[in-house]
């Protein structure tokens, strides 16, 4: 009798190893295409300009860096006497984007400089957030 529970605890121990990674983690949403546009496996992300994360930009004035928390917002410097129209942000230079999840720097480029004057994607390697300029190219 001894002998069957070892067994079969040995069994419980196999199979609770076996299924542990198939259980769901309530912690972890899981990986998800982060929009069709982009084709890269994140596991959170936005599409168009309007979703754009938080920049930080460089006054043209003073030099000091603005904060431009959502893509309509007018960009006022806070040290000088400076505002910019929100759709003046390309004549900005563009210092990095903000992670709208974790708050880290976020990598950013252009696909296509020479017809969009604006950073077409960012992405945050610390969580793996991704953005997207939707355009139909």
């Amino acid at each position: 009798m001894d002998s069957l529970r070892v067994v079969f605890g040995w069994v419980k121990h196999i199979g609770a190893r076996v299924l542990a990674p198939l259980r769901v983690d309530p912690d972890n949403s899981g990986f998800r295409l982060s929009s069709p546009e982009t084709s890269t496996t994140t596991l959170d992300g936005d599409v168009g300009w309007a979703s754009r994360p938080p920049a930080l930009l460089r006054c043209n004035r003073c030099d000091s860096d603005i904060s431009q928390r959502y893509p309509l917002d007018d960009i006022d410097c806070t040290r000088c006497v400076a505002t910019y129209d929100y759709d003046e942000f390309a004549d900005l230079e563009l210092q990095h984007f903000l992670c709208p999840v974790c708050g880290s720097e976020m990598e950013h480029g252009r696909r296509h400089p020479d017809v969009i004057d604006v950073p077409e994607w960012a992405t945050c390697h610390g969580c793996r957030y991704h953005w997207e300029f939707r355009h139909d190219f």
